[in-house]
């Protein structure tokens, strides 16, 4: 199945459809650094421009759209400034106009538990995000579910709100998937193998920032 990627940065999301055996055909991000590691890593096939640049007529067709648009707005991060009506929290809509425009079998949206914390923001979620889906086109199922990373095996206790769309002419729809690990993997288990040095030229300020 072919995969457009909107708000792809360096491309986890993207590496992952990869591995499952799926063609991603299209990507997008405008951050430069991202862009650059997109392509050593996973594929030429991305655009470095602003998602407002781009016209989806320049897009190719694909089965499925996925993509997290910007989560800055939502997050209930420490030290991160909420607010509902930040120009990032409209970043949606430019999804909702690509999905629109290219009517994929399915769709597939990540973001942070934020998103639909809190009253006004759960309102928002669901009377404003979750409608524009629906009905965008012909039309979308939508589901979602609030899924912990370290439940499919990954090192991290991070939570996200994954979307599923199935385009209402698609009688198959995706399934969450359930809890496939009893012991969570620690971060020793993920990266203990790596070698304790390497042989990098970074600058000592940016060596400490990542520290």
């Amino acid at each position: 199945m072919r995969v457009i990627s909107l708000f792809s940065g360096c491309g986890g999301l993207d590496l992952g459809f990869k591995q499952a055996g799926f063609e991603i055909v299209w990507a997008n991000d405008f951050d430069k650094e991202a862009v650059e590691s997109y392509k050593a890593n996973i594929g030429e096939h991305i655009v470095h421009d602003s998602i407002y640049n781009i016209d989806t007529d320049d897009i190719p067709d694909g089965d499925i759209l996925i993509g997290g648009f910007p989560c800055l707005g939502f997050t209930v991060a420490k030290g991160k400034s909420r607010e509902l009506n930040c120009d990032y929290n409209q970043l949606f809509s430019e999804y909702t106009r690509v999905l629109k425009a290219k009517q994929p079998k399915y769709f597939v949206v990540e973001n942070v538990t934020g998103i639909k914390s809190g009253q006004e923001f759960n309102d928002f979620f669901h009377d404003v995000i979750l409608e524009s889906f629906i009905s965008c086109g012909i039309g979308y199922k939508v589901k979602y579910e609030t899924i912990l990373s370290s439940d499919l095996g990954v090192p991290q206790n991070r939570k996200r709100v994954i979307i599923f769309g199935t385009r209402n002419d698609v009688e198959k729809e995706p399934n969450f998937p359930s809890k496939v690990v009893e012991e969570k993997l620690t971060l020793r288990d993920a990266i203990f193998d790596l070698p304790r040095e390497y042989n990098l030229e970074i600058p000592n300020h940016i060596g400490n920032k990542h520290k």
